[in-house]
Formats: C-alpha cells, sequence, structure tokens
C-alpha cells in the first residue's frame, strides 16, 4: 500500500524571529519545541504581586481538534521522520498570539491550543482602547501566521488546506488571582481564573454565527471603560451562575455600542 503524500513545502514562506520558518515540512523538526514552548511566563522578575485583581485572558484556536484529526488521517502519526507538519502549524499560531498579546499581557502558560495570559488590574485599568487595539492586532497576525499556512495550490492532500478554516476566540476576565509556585514554575489560580476558563464554552456563535470574537466580562469591561461596548450577552454556569459581558467581533465590524 503506498505511503500518504507527503506535505510539500511552500517556498519562500519563512520568518525570523520567534522561531518561525515555512510550514508543511515533515521531514524537519521546525520546532514545535521553539520559542513559543519557551516564552517567558508572567512576571519573570518576580515583582508583580502573588494575590491581586488581575486581566485575564483566554485565546483559544477554534477548529484545531478537526484539523488534527483530518491531517493525522491522510498523513499518520509516525514520528520517525519529524514531528507532523500539523503540531508546527499550531506552533506557529500559538507563536503570533504569544507575541501579539504581549505588549499588555504575558504568557502565563499554553494550555494545548490555547493562550493563557494576564496582567495586573493596575497596569490596563482605564486602557480599554489600548487593550482593544492589541488583541485586534494579534487577530491580525493570527491570520498572518494562518496565511503562511495554508498549502500550496499543488497540495494534494485534502486535509492541510483546512487550516484556513481554523479561527481564533477571545475571553477577557478580571477579577483576583493568587499565583501560586508548582514545581519549578507558577501558575495563577483563584475564582476568577475558573470563571474565564468556564466562558470558553460558551453560546456566543449561538448569537453571531461562526465568526471570530472577543467576550469581555462586564467586570473587565468596566475596569477598561468599555462598558457600552459591542453586543450585550450573557452565560450562565451550574457553578458560577450568571456572568454578563459584552461581544466583539475580531476582523469585522464591531456591534454597534448599546447593541443587545
Amino acid at each position: 500500500m503506498p505511503s500518504p503524500p507527503a506535505c510539500r513545502v511552500r517556498s519562500g514562506h519563512t520568518r525570523t524571529g520567534v522561531g518561525i520558518w515555512s510550514t508543511f515540512s515533515p521531514g524537519v523538526d521546525r520546532g514545535y519545541h521553539r520559542n513559543v514552548a519557551q516564552a517567558v511566563r508572567s512576571d519573570p522578575s518576580g515583582a508583580e504581586a502573588a494575590a491581586g485583581e488581575r486581566y485575564l485572558l483566554l485565546a483559544d484556536i477554534s477548529g484545531y481538534t478537526s484539523f488534527m484529526s483530518g491531517v493525522e488521517e491522510a498523513h499518520g502519526i509516525d514520528f520517525s521522520d519529524g514531528i507532523p507538519a500539523a503540531y508546527s502549524v499550531l506552533g506557529d499560531l500559538l507563536d503570533a498570539v504569544v507575541e501579539g498579546v504581549k505588549p499588555d499581557l504575558a504568557l502565563v502558560k499554553l494550555e494545548g491550543d490555547a493562550v493563557f495570559a494576564a496582567a495586573p488590574a493596575a497596569r490596563l485599568d482605564g486602557q480599554g482602547d489600548r487593550l482593544l487595539e492589541t488583541i485586534h492586532g494579534t487577530y491580525r497576525a493570527f491570520i498572518d501566521a494562518r496565511t503562511r499556512a495554508i498549502p500550496a495550490n499543488d497540495h494534494i492532500c485534502i486535509a492541510c488546506p483546512a487550516v484556513a478554516h481554523l479561527d481564533l476566540k477571545v475571553v477577557l476576565h478580571r477579577g483576583p488571582a493568587v499565583r501560586q509556585a508548582v514545581g519549578s514554575g507558577s501558575d495563577l489560580l483563584g475564582p476568577a481564573v475558573t470563571v474565564a476558563h468556564r466562558l470558553l464554552k460558551n453560546t456566543v456563535r449561538d448569537r453571531i454565527g461562526a465568526r471570530p470574537y472577543l467576550f469581555m466580562t462586564d467586570a473587565a469591561a468596566a475596569g477598561l471603560g468599555l462598558r457600552e461596548i459591542g453586543l450585550a450577552h450573557g452565560e450562565e454556569y451550574p457553578d458560577a451562575g450568571q456572568i454578563n459581558g459584552r461581544i466583539v467581533e475580531l476582523g469585522g465590524q464591531t456591534p454597534e455600542p448599546g447593541d443587545t
């Protein structure tokens, strides 16, 4: 039985910095375990207070599980010739998000196909316009990385071009969190962190369709001075209760303030 077709390198698509190279080269380990896996976590200096109010951001790549399944079905999961191409694509996209939010938020950790970042509330309170531009800029960087990952037109695998359907959803919350030592590193813990993670499972796309979005809780919107932006929306969870906030579309027209 013939082996599945190998992904071809799309020429001319390299980038220096952040360890990003051309995508879809299964014979070379381009480093899913590269800079993105070594990214500086929040507060490397240790100057940030152990407990306090923080902005908590989660950026999740939607559609990645089905994309990975399709690529593995077409190309197999044999690592003998290098890490499968899909892992390199994930690394490129995560790089784009980590670098994109870096002006305002620092990486806490990578969570599979999601980025968890945070910043002390005092640093961003009242800076809503600036943070929104950072998030919109991050989405543009994500789209650029996704475009570079799309294989050449003569690529015969039917799974790899599905990278074009990967997208981003972002959750932003504000609340108390505690930095706790865990092993040789640290993590952020607390009810606000739990709420932020709960919000990744939501009904936002039932309202706006399959679009990239930012869901910003009322707590975050109030602190940033963005109470009226976007579309009012609420979620309810058995363990977290009612969580209200605002939907802001990424990469397109933002709902008018006051829309419901």
